[in-house]
């Protein structure tokens, strides 16, 4: 016969215990989140190794564009939609990159168009050519006169000055000053003078019409007028 248990007053009246539940420790944590600690470091320590080598071990040279696309280059799915090639002794090193892309162009960190013959300057480590990095800011001389033939143009399609026998030279003229006076930025402006601000964040139709009615560039298309 089961013995009778009184409840104790003011509780109630559970045969059964309930479990604790099972506490998750600082160290339980830290043992989970290991391996992407792990992964993060693996990561940064390239990088860092990367970095510390190019600024002591790296050398300067010509790289050229021969890929610009929208998707990887090498594989669909991956970021890199740039390749480039330089010269390493009497072999040639492939590199690739990340360009931002819109309906129109891929750009590069300089805000200028990519095309396929660009040459921009690279650094790589001396005796470790896959370790490199490509300088979109250094432009070289010739892919700099690219720029400003194709700002001429754009200056000519936009009707600048009259459609008459000095517009070549009037725009050729604006541009090179233009590229004296704000350089890279100056002649994206140009160049991406109908895009829309969602397509180019930093050059487009709205900041051309800011800048082809500022003073400064008032001044420089009259001084180019003869």
């Amino acid at each position: 016969m089961l013995s009778k248990v009184t409840p104790q007053k003011g509780k109630p009246f559970n045969l059964l215990k309930t479990k604790k539940k099972p506490q998750i420790t600082l160290w339980h944590k830290l043992i989970f989140l290991s391996p992407i600690f792990a992964i993060i470091l693996i990561i940064k320590g390239n990088e860092w190794y990367s970095e510390y080598q190019l600024s002591n071990n790296g050398i300067e040279t010509i790289a050229t564009i021969t890929i610009v696309s929208n998707i990887g280059v090498r594989d669909p799915v991956e970021i890199n939609n740039v390749e480039f090639e330089f010269k390493y002794n009497d072999s040639i090193v492939k590199g690739y990159s990340l360009a931002q892309i819109n309906n129109n162009f891929a750009i590069s960190k300089n805000g200028m168009p990519l095309f396929i013959g660009d040459e921009f300057t690279v650094l790589y480590v001396k005796d470790n050519p896959d370790i490199y990095e490509l300088k979109y800011e250094e432009p070289s001389i010739n892919t700099i006169k690219k720029y400003i033939l194709i700002t001429s143009a754009t200056l000519a399609s936009i009707g600048i000055y009259h459609n008459n026998q000095n517009q070549v030279k009037q725009c050729d003229c604006l541009s090179q000053n233009i590229y004296k006076k704000f350089n890279l930025d100056g002649l994206a402006t140009i160049i991406f003078h109908n895009e829309l601000f969602a397509e180019n964040i930093i050059h487009n139709s709205i900041t051309f019409k800011k800048f082809i009615i500022n003073k400064e560039v008032k001044e420089l298309i009259k001084m180019c007028e003869n």
